[in-house]
C-alpha cells in the first residue's frame, strides 16, 4: 500500500486525497458530456461536482464519526481530520441534497439532470475506490486464503502481519466501471429507458446491488436482520431505483 505518494517539505501528498481529486476531475468531465447530451449547459458540471465532492467528503466523515461515536468521541478533532474513516452512503446522501438544492435554484430540468448523473457518479466512485485501495484505509474485506487475497500491512489501517484479505476496493472499482459502460450505452440510445428518471433509477439499482454484494466480503457488523448498515441502505436505494424504473412518465426529449 502507498498511503503517502510523496512529501513536499512538511506537506504530504496522500494517495487517497490524490485519487479523490482525480475522481472529481473525471466526474466533472463525464457529467459535462452527459449534460450536453441532455440539452443542459455543460458548464454547470464543474460547479455541481465541486459542491458534491466537498459536501460528500464532509458527510461521509461525519457519518463515519456518528457510526463510531463511542470510539471517537474522546478525540473528535483527530477523527475529523484523520486520513481514514469515510462512509459512502453518508457522503452520497449529503451530496445529493446539496446538488438538488443547487439544481432547483438554477431551474435545471431535474429528470434530465438526474439521468445525466449516473455515469458521472459511477465513474467517480470507481476512481475514488482506488484511493481506498492505495491508502489501505480499512475498506478491505475479511480474511481469505484464496489467490486473490492481498495484504494491507502497510496501509493506514493495517492488516495483521501475514494476513491476506479480500481487496474489496478493487472489486468495487471494477464493478463501478462496468456500471459506467452500461449507463453510457443506455445514454447513447434514443429508446433504452428513455423516460425521465429511469436511467438514474438504473444507476441506483446497479450501484446498490454492487454494494450489497461486496458487503458480504467485508467485516462490517450487522445492524438489521443480519445485514450491515450499507446493505440496509443499499436495499432501500435499490427499491427506490426500481420505483423510478417502473413509474410512468413522459420520455426524455433530446430535441
Amino acid at each position: 500500500m502507498i498511503p503517502t505518494i510523496l512529501e513536499l517539505g512538511p506537506l504530504p501528498i496522500r494517495s487517497f486525497g490524490l485519487m479523490v481529486a482525480l475522481a472529481l476531475f473525471a466526474g466533472a468531465a463525464r457529467l459535462a458530456k452527459s449534460l450536453q447530451r441532455y440539452g443542459i449547459d455543460p458548464r454547470l458540471a464543474e460547479r455541481y461536482v465541486t459542491a458534491a465532492g466537498l459536501s460528500g467528503l464532509l458527510g461521509a466523515r461525519l457519518w463515519y464519526i456518528g457510526e463510531n461515536w463511542t470510539l471517537l468521541r474522546h478525540d473528535l478533532s483527530g477523527a475529523l481530520f484523520a486520513s481514514a474513516g469515510f462512509t459512502f452512503y453518508g457522503g452520497f446522501i449529503i451530496a445529493a441534497l446539496v446538488v438538488y438544492v443547487l439544481a432547483r435554484r438554477d431551474g435545471t430540468d431535474m429528470g434530465r439532470f438526474c439521468d445525466a448523473l449516473g455515469p458521472c457518479l459511477a465513474l467517480g466512485y470507481a476512481v475514488g475506490r482506488l484511493g481506498c485501495q492505495l491508502s489501505g484505509d480499512g475498506d478491505y474485506g475479511s480474511a481469505t486464503f484464496g489467490f486473490w487475497g492481498m495484504s494491507y500491512s502497510t496501509g493506514v489501517v493495517p492488516t495483521l502481519a501475514g494476513e491476506r484479505v479480500y481487496p474489496t476496493p478493487l472489486f468495487e472499482s471494477g464493478l463501478a466501471l462496468a456500471i459506467v459502460l452500461m449507463l453510457s450505452y443506455a445514454e447513447r440510445s434514443q429508446t433504452i429507458l428513455a423516460k425521465r428518471f429511469q436511467r438514474f433509477g438504473l444507476y441506483l439499482v446497479l450501484i446498490s446491488i454492487e454494494r450489497v454484494l461486496v458487503e458480504f466480503l467485508r467485516i462490517n457488523p450487522p445492524v438489521l436482520w443480519g445485514y450491515s448498515e450499507a446493505q440496509v441502505i443499499g436495499g432501500a436505494l435499490c427499491l427506490f431505483g426500481l420505483v423510478l424504473l417502473a413509474a410512468p412518465r413522459r420520455a426524455n426529449s433530446l430535441t
